[in-house]
């Protein structure tokens, strides 16, 4: 405001000049002495006018919103791209029956402006809140014409208002050279926004258009090649890759994505030309060029991912961390969110080197990584991190660092590391502990080529090959929890094999082979092993399902509490007839121990024993049913209830959008929810709409198995608001098994021989790599590359 209060003080000490050149002048000068005092006095008013205009802008800021698109705003203005459209092509007109008011100096003869006057000059519009008349191309391309290059008057930075001499005025005005001079102006501008014709310096030089066509031409098989290389996660450097292109020369290691070039250019004879031409420069080729691209890919993926998360208006972040080949801790950012059409997306965001893991270091780097990314904060309402203190803390953790400036973006510990939790919790009953180090311990043994050929010849010479393709025994990976249940498996497929070749082992090879199988030998043989090693592939494969569901990008908290209450359901009724489950166990364990000869046996009870159970059972299979079934059957299933309450904290806040009740404490939590997402004007259209909503799930017999479904079921327009919540509920996340796939990607691309690849093009890589569904166009990236300064042209 400032600057345009400096203009007008500067316009009033310059009146003279101000009115020294108007639209009716045609650009001369006359020298009559009465002419001239009257456009003094015609200046002393444009300047009133203004200054009035500014004093009304001051005061009456609020009416501004009232008239969208008035010629008024962008007088006196620089303007943006944007706004130079909208008004050469979307400018307020104001309708055929519209009341032109009667200007003061015309009060006495009523004149007002004319709507003939719009339909006759196309470049003439109006203005309600200056009540006057602009030349629209005049406003956007003139402020200074006439005699000496002064500033303008009427119908440019000043209303026409003086309807008397208005068709003189008007036609005056057409024939002016600034006036022509914006005409064109504009023409030029709107065939290069809208890519219709070239512009008027193209037309002249066509040398240029050619060159720019035929440099777009060139750069088409070198992105393309990119594109595959990206896509493929083919590393794109060699040993040598710079220097001349030979096509006929496929020994030199030159790298992949030249391999690539020469291949294709020996099917394409422009490619070849174009490689094996003269010269060194145009060939696009070289490490900067394809950084380039790869950047400009990079770019134009995430801007288009980002533009589905701010359109959502609704996102969670999904963070994790993990050190790369380069020990450089990279830190992974993906979103969850719902789209336009009402699909629910986790969509892998950028890695972001970091220095620091402690929580404010890391909350300060996710929220500068979204705000660099685009995205909009203002929108977060969910976190999905794992149980760490540094990310879980209550006070110095990430979530609570985050919630400090978002207090909607609410905490979720990711449910499949809360399950895996749970699993590991359970397996720390001394048996089942010890069964587990007995069989990470009998992996390490035959993790040898000599023990493990030795393990291979034995199943191959016995006459009961295994049904699957298990061949060797299968570590137990602390991350990948699918993995415990196929190693526990494999290795009770594979007992028997495993029970021989320790004998041979034991019997006829030398120290200390020998003797550590001797020891892993009578460990085997052991039966509460065996009992042990039964029970956890049982419970293992009860939570399969459950761990692989987990794992899913499309799956919200309600399926998630579904099914970990199904799996909570099914064990506590095992437990409540635990006799006949472990009984069946217990006949199909007396089967293995029969194949691999030994017996099962009980552990010696004693009136006094502190260091293990020691029940006084009879049978052999009542003391394994107290001792190993029934404390890992309580135990898992303790843990699962306490591991999964925050979940279900969180998930109560939203049950009554999915029950066909609504009692007296739904209505409260119901009232809680609006009352902290919705704002205050929407609570009372809320309350309607829940009851609207109610009526609709329990009369047409609405699905509502899940968030995401109930999402579907609820139109926007009929239930805005509670469509708003459900989409918010399915937004929350579940687990962080996005980030978790990004690493494996991590892995691929930035590998021993490329541990020095900076930031920028590791996460181009990686955007092309993990978003290929994204379809990028050739032209697209031309364009995008063209945004920055280069020697050679391609904007055409």
């Amino acid at each position: 405001m400032s600057k345009i209060t400096t203009f007008f003080s500067k316009t009033v000490s310059t009146t003279a000049t101000v009115s020294s050149c108007t639209p009716g002048s045609s650009e001369t000068v006359e020298s009559d002495d009465s002419v001239n005092l009257k456009r003094l006095h015609n200046a002393e008013d444009d300047v009133q006018h203004l200054n009035k205009k500014l004093n009304t802008e001051i005061i009456n800021v609020d009416n501004l919103i009232t008239m969208p698109n008035d010629i008024y705003l962008f007088v006196n203005r620089s303007l943006s791209d944007e706004e130079k459209i909208l008004v050469l092509k979307n400018v307020w007109i104001p309708a055929k029956n519209f009341d032109f008011p009667v200007q003061n100096k015309c009060m006495k003869k009523k004149l007002k402006f004319q709507y003939s006057g719009l339909e006759k000059y196309s470049w003439l519009v109006y203005s309600k809140k200056d009540e006057g008349a602009y030349c629209r191309h005049c406003v956007v391309f003139s402020k200074h014409g006439g005699v000496g290059n002064q500033l303008l008057g009427h119908l440019v930075l000043t209303p026409f208002c003086n309807y008397k001499n208005a068709l003189k005025a008007f036609q005056d005005h057409a024939k002016t050279s600034y006036h022509a001079s914006s005409v064109l102006k504009s023409q030029n501008f709107l065939n290069i926004i809208d890519h219709t014709q070239p512009s008027i310096i193209e037309r002249i030089d066509t040398n240029r258009l050619a060159q720019v066509q035929q440099n777009r031409k060139r750069l088409v098989p070198i992105i393309e090649c990119v594109l595959l290389c990206g896509k493929e996660e083919i590393p794109l450097r060699g040993h040598r890759d710079f220097g001349k292109i030979v096509i006929d020369d496929m020994n030199s290691r030159e790298g992949k994505f030249r391999a690539i070039l020469k291949y294709r250019a020996k099917g394409d004879e422009y490619l070849r030309n174009m490689l094996e031409d003269g010269g060194k420069r145009n060939k696009y080729t070289s490490p900067i060029v394809q950084n380039q691209i790869i950047e400009a890919c990079n770019k134009i993926i995430l801007k288009k991912i980002v533009d589905r998360v701010n359109s959502s208006k609704c996102f969670s972040i999904l963070a994790d961390e993990t050190t790369d080949v380069a020990t450089n801790e990279q830190l992974s950012l993906s979103a969850r969110y719902v789209d336009d059409n009402d699909i629910l997306h986790e969509d892998f965001l950028q890695f972001f080197e970091i220095n620091s893991l402690t929580g404010s270091n890391l909350a300060s780097s996710i929220l500068n990584g979204l705000n660099s990314c685009g995205i909009e904060c203002d929108y977060l309402y969910g976190q999905g991190y794992d149980g760490a203190s540094n990310m879980a803390g209550k006070f110095n953790g990430v979530q609570a660092v985050i919630r400090a400036t978002h207090p909607k973006a609410l905490y979720v510990h990711c449910a499949a590391h809360s399950f895996n939790l749970a699993v590991c919790t359970s397996s720390n009953i001394q048996s089942v502990r010890n069964c587990l180090g007995i069989v990470e311990r009998l992996y390490v043994f035959f993790n040898t080529p000599k023990r493990k050929n030795a393990l291979i010849n034995e199943i191959e010479k016995s006459d009961s090959i295994p049904n699957s393709n298990a061949r060797t025994l299968k570590r137990q990976c602390a991350t990948r929890w699918v993995q415990k249940y196929e190693s526990l498996n494999d290795f009770v497929e594979l007992l028997p094999f495993v029970v021989k070749t320790l004998e041979t082992i034991y019997s006829t090879w030398g120290v200390p082979s020998s003797i550590d199988a001797n020891v892993l030998l009578k460990s085997v043989l052991d039966s509460e092993f065996l009992v042990s090693l039964y029970v956890t592939k049982i419970f293992f494969a009860f939570g399969l399902p459950l761990c692989k569901q987990l794992q899913k990008g499309r799956i919200d908290l309600k399926t998630t509490l579904s099914t970990i209450e199904l799996l909570v359901n099914t064990l506590k009724e095992m437990r409540q007839d635990a006799e006949k489950e472990f009984h069946i166990l217990y006949e199909k364990l007396k089967n293995l121990a029969n194949v691999i000869g030994t017996e099962i046996t009980k552990k010696r009870t004693a009136n006094k024993q502190t260091n293990r159970a020691n029940p006084q059972v009879s049978s052999v299979e009542d003391y394994y049913r107290v001792t190993v079934f029934m404390p890992f059957i309580d135990n898992f299933i303790n843990q699962l209830t306490t591991r999964f309450l925050n979940h279900k904290s969180v998930f109560e806040g939203f049950e009554c959008l999915f029950s066909l009740t609504f009692t007296d404490a739904e209505k409260i939590s119901f009232e809680n929810l609006v009352e902290f997402y919705l704002p205050p004007v929407e609570h009372d259209n809320a309350y309607v709409e829940i009851k609207m909503w109610k009526l609709k799930i329990t009369s047409q017999d609405v699905n509502m198995k899940s968030g995401l479904v109930a999402l579907l079921s609820c139109p926007k327009i009929d239930f805005p608001n509670i469509h708003f919540l459900i989409k918010l509920f399915c937004t929350l996340p579940v687990s962080t098994a996005t980030p978790e796939r990004s690493f494996s990607t991590l892995k691929r691309l930035k590998t021993y021989l490329r541990s020095t690849m900076n930031e920028t093009r590791l996460n181009g890589l990686a955007m092309m790599s993990i978003h290929r569904d994204i379809h990028l166009d050739v032209d697209e990236i031309i364009n995008e590359m063209s945004l920055s300064p280069r020697k050679l042209d391609f904007v055409i």
